[in-house]
């Protein structure tokens, strides 16, 4: 088996990918004390969730962080981040939404919309709500084009993102 080193210098022995992917989605802890990561700290928290995404990925798909954003989406003082994401296929892709929440010093997935979100061209994130702006097809689009703007708005609770009613 190969070494390699880890970010505190020990050197461990390579492990199937299967059995390191909690590490690599809850590497990034945050200082003794820290409520909210800052939006560097939340950017490479999405970024290691969209590896973990990425390892179990065919080989001809990509996973990109979009938006980032960092709230407390459920009021109870303790800040999620929340990540548009896109996955690029080589004739195809889709977005996601999904929140991360505080487990102990790490942040761990713990919500993801279900539902298509069409092209989403942004999101927004205020009150407890993730809103994203998002184009759908019209009668005559090509599907690479949608033209329709239609604003999708989220909740996160109980472990869940569902559209907000």
């Amino acid at each position: 088996m190969q070494a390699f080193t880890e970010g505190r210098g020990e050197s461990v022995m390579a492990k199937p990918i299967l059995q390191m992917l909690p590490l690599i989605a809850l590497s990034v802890s945050l200082s003794a004390g820290a409520a909210t990561p800052d939006a560097d700290q939340a950017r490479r928290i999405a970024e290691q969730f969209l590896a973990t995404k990425q390892a179990t990925a065919s080989p001809q798909e990509a996973y990109e962080a979009g938006d980032v954003a960092v709230a407390d989406l459920d009021g109870d003082g303790q800040a999620e981040v929340v990540v548009l994401w896109t996955m690029l296929g080589p004739t195809y892709w889709h977005h996601g939404v999904t929140a991360l929440s505080r487990k102990g010093q790490h942040y761990a997935p713990a919500g993801e919309a279900a539902e298509p979100l069409g092209s989403v061209e942004g999101m927004v994130v205020r009150n407890g709500v993730i809103e994203l702006k998002t184009k759908w097809p019209g009668p005559n689009d090509a599907r690479c084009c949608p033209t329709v703007p239609k604003t999708l708005r989220y909740r996160w609770s109980a472990g869940k993102v569902t559209l907000a009613k």
